[in-house]
């Protein structure tokens, strides 16, 4: 892959890093979220803390944040998909750094959220189709469980699944399955919670 290609990396890392969660809680509250609650810099956290509209202003900047660098990638003119014949697999690259920016965001002391949100805006400009099912599966899942970890986690790895299916040896394939080892990962504390029974439950469909 060319040079500017490693520059976009660059860039969508630091687009990730973005942390409108603590912008958000530290300029309207004059608090920073990642000392409430779950300690989470993401949208359910915000909800939790601040209310539904600002877990929803939160939950859209993050996902339009993750969306703008692979938007960029696949829209750009004349730019060339050096060294690989799928276009999804540079998407995906992309993707992974403008979630680690989120994740380890270098603008906020390499402590963010969990990539879900960010990671979201990413696969509605990938694979829009999958990325729309598994919102779908979300939003099921949450209803059935009220455990947002759980879900995230669910909705990912179905993404992955439909993704790679029928897709024999594509690198691809096999690299969209780190978005569910992601999560699983950024809620590796979630897991255990849920594990010992005592994850929190949210009502945050029906918050007011």
């Amino acid at each position: 892959m060319n040079k500017f290609f490693f520059l976009l990396l660059a860039a969508s890392y630091l687009v990730g890093s973005i942390p409108f969660a603590v912008l958000i809680s530290k300029v309207l509250f004059g608090k920073d979220v990642r000392n409430l609650g779950s300690g989470n810099a993401g949208a359910t956290n915000m909800a939790r803390n601040f209310g539904k509209k600002v877990g929803l202003v939160t939950l859209i900047l993050d996902v339009l944040k993750g969306a703008l660098p692979p938007f960029i990638l696949l829209n750009l003119p004349g730019f060339q998909f050096e060294q690989t014949s799928q276009p999804e697999l540079a998407a995906f690259l992309v993707a992974y750094a403008t979630g680690l920016g989120h994740i380890y965001p270098i603008f906020a002391g390499f402590k963010g959220g969990k990539g879900v949100a960010t990671l979201l805006g990413s696969m509605l400009v990938i694979q829009p189709a999958l990325a729309g099912i598994g919102i779908f599966a979300f939003v099921i899942s949450l209803q059935l469980s009220k455990y947002v970890s759980l879900s995230s986690m669910l909705s990912a790895f179905l993404f992955a699944f439909l993704f790679s299916l029928n897709r024999d040896f594509q690198i691809s394939s096999w690299v969209v399955w780190g978005f569910p080892a992601l999560f699983v990962f950024t809620h590796r504390s979630n897991i255990q919670r849920l594990i010992h029974g005592n994850e929190n439950k949210t009502l945050l469909l029906k918050m007011k």
